[in-house]
């Protein structure tokens, strides 16, 4: 009996330790099961026609993200949209994993602040009820930079206090503060469907678990 509680303390006291899965165990590894993904954006995820409803496109970084684990659930984009406007307009979508937000450049277009449109991220994923909301940085806005960088670093603090996933899918497409040479011809979208596929790699690992890709 003493040995029994002598191993019972042993065990108690010893450290728990979590083997992480390594960068390239998350970006490769499919889950279980797909992953149902709702996506609410602007024109950076809207695809060439302007609007989500008209189906995923080679302008739509969804198009590069799904498959072998990830399927897209459906959401709302709409070319120039704010984020109260795509609060306004999305609609539930059944059994969400994963909830992908991109917005906020039309609001810093706009002249808006992230106090204006904090509560509309607020009632895209209440509305949405996904299991995992991951809000995505804005890329650089060649038009108004600096405002853009605020918006983006005020979102960020306003993700983490709501226990939400904040991310960056851009680092392959920044030099410094703005766009790399190349990757952007009208400094707020990402020129071409080379360059959304790179976008949706990137968001394809994250979405698998790896927070860190900038592929």
């Amino acid at each position: 009996m003493v040995t029994l509680f002598a191993a019972l303390v042993v065990a108690l006291a010893a450290p728990l330790v979590t083997v992480q899965p390594t960068t390239l165990q998350a970006a490769e590894v499919a889950p279980s099961r797909d992953l149902r993904v709702a996506v609410v954006g602007d024109s950076l995820s809207a695809g060439r026609s302007g609007f989500l409803g008209n189906g995923l496109d080679d302008e739509s970084w969804m198009s590069y993200a799904q498959g072998d684990g990830i399927v897209f659930a459906g959401g709302w984009a709409r070319a120039g949209a704010t984020p109260d406007e795509m609060a306004a307009a999305v609609r539930p979508v059944g059994h969400v994993d994963v909830l992908v937000i991109l917005a906020g450049t039309n609001a810093v277009r706009l002249g808006r602040s992230l106090h204006d449109e904090r509560q509309a991220y607020e009632r895209i994923v209440e509305t949405i009820g996904a299991s995992e909301v991951v809000v995505a940085d804005i890329p650089p806005y060649r038009w108004k930079p600096e405002e853009a960088r605020t918006y983006s670093r005020e979102l960020r603090m306003f993700v983490a206090s709501r226990g939400w996933r904040w991310v960056d899918p851009w680092g392959w497409a920044r030099s410094g503060s703005g766009w790399a040479d190349g990757v952007s011809s009208d400094g707020t979208h990402p020129a071409d469907a080379d360059e959304y596929e790179r976008l949706g790699a990137a968001f394809r690992a994250i979405i698998l678990g790896n927070t860190s890709s900038s592929a």
